[in-house]
């Protein structure tokens, strides 16, 4: 069986790719393709995790995981999994000397918990600038300084954490992408999770997140009257009207986090696309882009 697992991370998609597997659960069922729902799926994980030893579960655990998620008397060829707290709760993502610095023990144990399974790894990474007051809004802290607890920001790359996870699962495949490319790569991501090349209902979702509603439609009628036969296509045509109408507040949202400067958005920003340039020629990464 393939297990893909979706590690997040934290605040890029909210479960927006999850719930778009779900609306098509009925042509993902027909190629073979089951999405547990998040009630039932992330309990028997975390269970399961707890109970797992350094190598895995034996086989009879490994099939009672499967049987807790799945429905009585469903077998699929695949199965997919989604929960930007893979990696770690939120008051964990800036524990330590580095972002996630427990990604590769938490990546290994779900590994782990399928070791009789071919598993794959995916995951959206996102500009610090925004990730940083994104998780500190979410999280029980009133205070930036009290969050951050003395993390040094400009010493934060993704490719940390990331060449931590290959490093406890080199044998596991691994698809990166940005989060802020997502508008025009989530019928990309949706086909490589599931395995389903078929266009899904609400690939579209993203684009019109950062569109204009009065692009959108437009976007929406040129295409019913030029359907884009790849996906390739479909990326040209969001990109065109997306530099026609895109929504600049929410393709550039202000941040209102207090104490959060200009400044630090410009220079955390640099990194961050220095660090993309790097992850994208990192040995046993696929790195997605538009």
């Amino acid at each position: 069986m393939q297990i893909a697992i979706h590690l997040g991370a934290h605040r890029t998609d909210e479960d927006l790719i999850l719930r778009t597997l779900q609306r098509n659960s009925g042509a993902l069922d027909a190629a073979g393709v089951t999405v547990p729902p998040p009630g039932r799926a992330r309990p028997a994980i975390r269970k399961a995790a707890q109970s797992a030893g350094s190598g895995g579960l034996m086989p009879d655990a490994q099939n009672a995981l499967l049987a807790e998620m799945l429905e009585d008397g469903v077998e699929p060829a695949r199965v997919i999994l989604s929960y930007e707290a893979f990696l770690g709760i939120y008051a964990k993502v800036l524990d330590g000397t580095r972002m996630y610095s427990d990604a590769g023990r938490r990546a290994a144990l779900l590994r782990n918990l399928f070791p009789e399974h071919d598993v794959s790894f995916f995951m959206a990474i996102r500009n610090p600038a925004t990730f940083v007051p994104a998780i500190f809004e979410a999280s029980r802290i009133d205070q930036l300084e009290e969050f951050l607890d003395g993390h040094d920001l400009t010493a934060m790359r993704w490719s940390e954490p990331i060449k931590a996870i290959r490093a406890s699962c080199p044998d596991v495949p691994f698809t990166v992408w940005c989060h802020e490319d997502l508008p025009l790569l989530l019928p990309e991501v949706l086909a490589l999770l599931s395995g389903v090349e078929e266009p899904m209902e609400g690939a579209d979702a993203m684009a019109q997140h950062v569109m204009t509603d009065v692009g959108f439609r437009r976007m929406q009628t040129y295409l019913a009257d030029n359907p884009a036969a790849t996906r390739s296509t479909w990326r040209k045509v969001a990109t065109a009207f997306l530099g026609k109408f895109a929504d600049p507040e929410a393709v550039e949202p202000e941040i209102t986090t207090e104490g959060w400067t200009s400044e630090a958005v410009a220079a955390l920003s640099e990194i961050y696309e220095e660090d993309v340039a790097r992850l994208q020629h990192l040995p046993g990464i696929t790195f997605l882009t538009p």
